[in-house]
């Protein structure tokens, strides 16, 4: 989940605020890359409370 974070972070990074500064290329990859990582990062968290109901811990969240 840390890394689809620190990912989602870059690509808006590179697809918002500082777009002048890259190629037009670099900027589809961002727009490409901010909703595999964030499709990730909801796996991750479905992952993760998965986990805790196996575990037996209901209340987590």
């Amino acid at each position: 989940m840390l890394v689809s974070l620190l990912v989602m972070i870059g690509a808006i990074l590179v697809a918002y605020p500082f777009a002048s500064h890259f190629g037009l290329l670099m900027q589809i990859v961002g727009h490409i890359a901010l909703p595999v990582a964030a499709a990730f990062f909801k796996l991750g968290y479905v992952a993760r409370l998965a986990a805790h109901h196996a575990l037996g811990n209901l209340s987590a969240g």
